[in-house]
């Protein structure tokens, strides 16, 4: 048994905001049933794709298995019929076109909830269904930049820069399975649906805490860190080099900085009144970070990172993708993990973030394929015949 397996889900979403949120539902136990346009799918599948396969991406394979996948063209009027078919047999639609697209479809929460009363309808967007940039285009990077997070991200002497990954993307998609788990638990209280919204853009409001703290601490004044703290609020905390690379290594309270001075054979150091606080090593942060480094530079950085652990300092050796892909612990913890695809051969697919009672949820039917269930589907929720679903696709609804 799993949280969500009485629940059935229509996944319209696309790229890696909704598809994350989506495959969380999927850990928990939902069918989710992915329907994609016609003739290409999501636009995820041409996102790195991989050679030799039935519009199979990286991104993609990684982002929706766990899924039944159809298709469905819900410009024609005989795809949204089909759609609206489809509402009376699940519990969640979820999308995340721009704001106004399911309802310019004729789509929308207000016209499925008199098909469906318990519908729980779940969108996400750039910006939200209201407000004065509802109507903009928006992508994880644009919104970095709207949220303040470029440009408190960068070296000091630099221009404002994004994060490398498209963390936008996967916040607002946690926040969006959220809602609708909560949706699901109040519908199960009301026995009535509801419409949940969320948008990058106010999801990346809460990841600017401390920012927006130190703006305010500071009267109004926030410069770029680079790797340092916000404001350089202590010391040591930076990138250093290792023998092999870099670790990224703070303390944060004088005790750690302490086992810090005795792990770098330095406990004359940890006694000398001008790095005696976080305050006043701030100040000398420049001298801190080359006693530091003297000590960093002789060492690889996974030895490093041992040896910090063990004395209670925080410290993680900087990985490259690679390094990530192999890591032990995720690998050991199930967060990455490989799986047989059909079309793909071995692939790596997350892995569930979260246990219960020390059980992670499986992760091991593979993303599916354009169209693969529609058979199955078609036939299984709306009762349809093999000769109704050949006319469907000889006429370009699925």
């Amino acid at each position: 048994m799993r949280a969500l397996d009485d629940i059935r889900v229509l996944d319209l979403t696309h790229v890696f905001n909704g598809p994350y949120a989506t495959q969380v539902l999927g850990f928990l136990g939902a069918e989710v049933i992915k329907i994609e346009p016609l003739p290409y799918g999501e636009r995820a599948r041409s996102i790195f794709p991989i050679p030799d396969t039935e519009k199979q991406s990286y991104p993609f394979v990684m982002l929706n298995s766990n899924k039944k996948g159809i298709t469905l063209n819900l410009k024609s009027e005989r795809g949204k019929e089909l759609f609206k078919q489809f509402v009376e047999q699940v519990d969640i639609v979820v999308e995340n076109f721009t704001a106004g697209t399911m309802d310019k479809l004729g789509l929308g929460y207000e016209a499925l909830k008199q098909i469906n009363p318990r519908i729980i309808y779940a969108s996400s967007s750039g910006y939200g269904k209201t407000g004065p940039y509802s109507a903009y285009p928006s992508f994880d990077s644009i919104v970095q930049a709207m949220s303040g997070i470029m440009s408190t991200t960068g070296d000091p002497a630099g221009p404002p820069m994004k994060a490398g990954p498209p963390i936008m993307d996967i916040m607002a998609g946690i926040h969006f399975a959220a809602g609708i788990l909560a949706a699901i638990h109040q519908r199960d209280r009301t026995g009535e649906g509801l419409e949940v919204e969320t948008s990058l853009f106010e999801s990346a409001i809460g990841p600017m805490t401390a920012q927006i703290s130190a703006y305010r601490a500071l009267g109004g004044k926030y410069e770029r860190a680079g790797n340092r703290a916000p404001n350089r609020a202590f010391s040591p905390y930076n990138c250093y080099p290792a023998s092999d690379g870099y670790v990224l290594l703070l303390t944060s309270d004088n005790q750690r900085w302490q086992s810090l001075c005795t792990l770098m054979g330095k406990d004359d150091i940890a006694q000398d009144e001008k790095f005696a606080t976080n305050g006043s090593r701030a100040k000398y942060a420049d001298e801190v970070d080359e006693i530091v480094v003297a000590w960093t530079k002789q060492h690889p950085k996974h030895e490093i990172m041992r040896l910090c652990g063990e004395a209670d300092i925080t410290c993680g050796a900087v990985q490259d993708v690679e390094e990530v892909l192999n890591d032990p612990h995720l690998r050991e913890r199930g967060i990455l993990k490989d799986i047989d695809h059909p079309s793909a051969g071995t692939v790596t697919v997350l892995g569930a973030p979260w246990r219960f009672n020390g059980e992670q949820p499986p992760n091991d039917a593979p993303s599916p394929n354009l169209g693969e269930h529609n058979e199955l589907v078609y036939s299984r929720l709306l009762g349809l015949s093999e000769a109704e679903i050949s006319k469907l696709k000889e006429d370009g609804v699925i």
